[in-house]
């Protein structure tokens, strides 16, 4: 394990434990077994420390959903399957922080947020640059505005609540998605 890895898991144990507010350099420094010294040549304030950490714990879940997503066979299943996935997770550290102590999220987070979204919508790329090839979707697919419109979907879908389609169900997405964002795509 790297010293970084052990300052980011550091950091997650006392972002799970204390929050953003007493999560500190220097119990980060104790605990990951580094110098404070060190600690801030690695990462040179807290909002780059909880950032980092907060990515990679984000980078890790998104490897979990590209295989899970892949298993499914068409476009509609698997935006069904992520919303799936999504809803059935315990709460991620990152969004129980943002609703724990919004002021302190927000600060730590603060611009960085603009990059959540691009980042977000490129983990589509891939699917759909294989639905693309598969002719599942039209030759000329502009893929990251695509990309961009499956997210914003999958992020409605997970979030807001509503009664024409159960998030909850896969057939209940499926039969939705394939109805109302497939013909946006073929």
């Amino acid at each position: 394990m790297t010293t970084r890895d052990r300052i980011l898991d550091a950091t997650v144990e006392s972002l799970a434990s204390q929050g953003i507010r007493r999560t500190t350099m220097a119990a980060v420094a104790d605990s990951a077994g580094v110098s404070r010294a060190w600690l801030y040549r690695l990462f040179p304030d807290k909002a780059n420390l909880i950032g980092a950490a907060l990515i990679r714990m984000d980078e890790e879940f998104w490897d979990d959903a590209h295989k899970r997503i892949a298993k499914q066979q068409g476009l509609a299943a698997q935006v069904a399957e992520a919303v799936l996935m999504s809803r059935a997770v315990e709460l991620p550290l990152a969004l129980q922080l943002s609703q724990q102590e919004p002021e302190d999220y927000a600060l730590v987070v603060g611009t960085g947020i603009r990059d959540v979204v691009p980042g977000m919508a490129a983990f589509w790329h891939v699917h759909l640059d294989e639905a693309k090839a598969s002719g599942e979707l039209r030759a000329d697919l502009d893929v990251p505005r695509a990309a961009e419109h499956v997210l914003r979907t999958v992020l409605s879908l997970v979030t807001v609540p509503g009664d024409a389609v159960d998030p909850d169900d896969g057939r209940s997405l499926t039969s939705y998605l394939e109805e109302f964002l497939l013909p946006a795509l073929v």
